[in-house]
């Protein structure tokens, strides 16, 4: 019991808790963020955010890029960063709207999770 006590008593001190849903410490009053969002791995790139509503996480990728290159895509490498827009952000409204004209739905980051198997949501694939 004194050593139970001891240790609750350290993390107190401490300041920190152990978060089992992101599987890191953070703080207990949180001013700043604590960098559990580094351990999930990489996000999905942008071309696997544009699915087929009936078949969601399972759209067939090949035709996918194929829909994707009719309506204007250069290759499968879209890359889901602001940097890397076109156009001033002209180029994936004209994609979104002509990939919505084929059918597919744009699944948004938070609900497509991370392409590690532990934090995958299982919405989008590639």
């Amino acid at each position: 019991m004194k050593k139970l006590i001891l240790l609750l008593s350290i993390f107190l001190l401490n300041g920190c808790l152990y978060s089992f849903e992101d599987e890191c410490f953070r703080p207990i009053i949180q001013v700043v963020s604590a960098n559990c969002e580094v351990k999930k791995g990489p996000t999905w790139p942008a071309i696997a955010h544009y699915q087929k509503p009936n078949i969601i996480g399972h759209t067939d990728s090949a035709q996918r890029l194929k829909d994707a290159l009719a309506c204007g895509a250069k290759d499968n490498t879209l890359v889901d960063a602001p940097s890397n827009y076109t156009i001033n952000g002209k180029f994936y409204k004209v994609l979104e709207n002509c990939m919505a004209d084929r059918g597919y739905i744009y699944i948004s980051s938070e609900e497509c999770g991370y392409m590690n198997p532990k934090w995958d949501k299982g919405k989008c694939n590639l």
